[in-house]
């Protein structure tokens, strides 16, 4: 390697150091980036799910204007018909609409990659430490649908996937009220005190929306459900954002008031589970697959993050996560060079990457998922609805075979970390692949699971 080269790649660690100074700083503000390019594969993908969108909701109002085409038999028979089948109890996945939540699925992370990299929001790990909570929110929606808790109509919305789209919509209207606490002219203390009050109302927003529907339901209303545990945990919910405060410190704004908003509505959707449990006879509920469900990747969590804690410590004293490449240094150029700063990352990089949620959260997600799948067939009788998955359980007529296969899948996710290398423009696709890879584990897992300790 010449000189020159040395130099370049010197000042490309350099500048990789100070940005990532840069980025761990709360107080950083999200600042919208006009100048910042966008990846060809970026405005193709936004142009495809234009395009998708179109052609879907085309076919609804040709469907609701009594218009015979087969854009909309395709659309009711595929989709939409499987989906409000759920919420009366039967099942709602097929190949198609399995391998077409896949696709939207990667593709929306591509396009919210650049989305997220203009608006100049936060792309490290700590981003997904505060998504975290939606994870939760989002099964506790569906367990307390599964538990027939909801009126029409919002019980539709908490029947998969519309569930995801539901969850998704609170996200963003968090992030955007910690996004424009951060770009309006506020003192910094003005602004964490108006996070807390913004993410606050809307806490009490989902308190007051699914409580009506909670009071209106049949199942409460024939059975005489106590409702106290709900409006106690509730209110836990809704000053969450005060006793969470502390805990928020590392976090910038945005990070907070999404953070704030999914651990206060999921105490809401919490309390509703607790009153209906209270209300179960005791012998329905069944509480020793939730300490293996949660307990063994929470056990796999502790022993990667101490695994691999200080390999990444020592990257992180020189401004270097494993994986990301500094700024203007495209892979080809990294895999070419030879520095002090290569060789420190090649040999701590497989231990380090242990260390990071966005790689071990979504190994655990899929282990989570495979526990709860295995014990709920094979131990009480459940039945696998997605059709991949059934397809696995019954290659030898057991589920511990998609267990295996979620034990594989969890080995690939870490092997992928460990040797992909991203942009510095490419760090919000990291995440986003983290964050999706998680999703599709841990969501249904925690349902399953859930579902299985109230016995429903």
């Amino acid at each position: 390697m010449n000189p020159l080269s040395s130099g370049l790649i010197g000042f490309h660690f350099s500048c990789f150091s100070s940005r990532h100074t840069q980025a761990q700083s709360p107080a950083r503000a999200a600042m919208m980036n006009a100048l910042e390019e966008w990846y060809d594969y970026e405005q193709a993908v936004i142009k495809a799910l234009a395009g998708i969108l179109t052609l879907f909701f085309a076919g609804i109002l040709l469907h609701e204007a009594g218009i015979s085409n087969p854009l909309s038999d395709f659309i009711y028979e595929f989709y939409l018909d499987p989906i409000m089948g759920e919420s009366t109890g039967d099942s709602g996945y097929n190949m198609v609409n399995t391998m077409t939540y896949g696709l939207v699925l990667a593709m929306f992370a591509v396009a919210l990659s650049g989305w997220l990299r203009h608006l100049g929001v936060d792309s490290s790990d700590s981003t997904l430490l505060a998504l975290l909570p939606f994870v939760f929110w989002a099964a506790f929606g569906e367990v307390v649908e599964d538990a027939q808790m909801f009126s029409e109509p919002l019980s539709a919305l908490f029947v998969s996937p519309g569930v995801h789209f539901q969850t998704a919509a609170w996200v963003v209207v968090a992030g955007a009220i910690g996004y424009s606490v951060v770009n309006g002219e506020y003192e910094e203390e003005e602004r964490f005190k108006r996070v807390q009050v913004l993410s606050t109302l809307l806490i009490v927003g989902q308190f007051a929306i699914f409580g009506l529907s909670i009071l209106e339901s049949d199942r409460v209303v024939l059975n005489e459900i106590d409702l106290w545990p709900f409006l106690l945990l509730s209110v836990a919910g809704m000053t969450a954002p005060i006793w969470l405060a502390q805990s928020a410190e590392k976090f910038d704004h945005v990070q907070r008031s999404v953070y704030f908003t999914g651990i206060g509505g999921s105490l809401v959707l919490f309390g509703a589970m607790v009153s209906f449990m209270l209300w179960r006879p005791e012998e329905s509920l069944n509480l020793w697959p939730l300490a293996v469900v949660i307990g063994v990747p929470a056990v796999l969590v502790y022993a990667m993050v101490q695994h691999g804690q200080e390999a990444a410590d020592e990257l992180a004293a020189h401004g270097i996560i494993a994986g990301v490449l500094p700024p203007r240094m495209t892979e080809e150029q990294y895999l070419d060079s030879s520095s002090k700063e290569k060789d420190l990352i090649e040999s701590l990089r497989s231990k380090a990457v242990m260390a990071y949620p966005v790689a071990f959260l979504p190994v655990a997600g899929q282990i989570l998922d495979g526990l709860a799948t295995w014990i709920g067939i094979d131990y009480f009788g459940y039945h696998e609805k997605h059709v991949v998955s059934a397809a696995v359980i019954d290659l030898f007529d057991t589920a511990a075979t998609f267990t295996v296969l979620k034990l594989a899948i969890g080995g690939i996710i870490l092997w992928f970390y460990t040797l992909a290398n991203f942009e510095d423009r490419q760090q919000h696709l990291r995440l986003l692949i983290g964050l999706a890879l998680m999703v599709v584990g841990m969501a249904p897992g925690l349902r399953d699971v859930l579902r299985l300790m109230l016995g429903v």
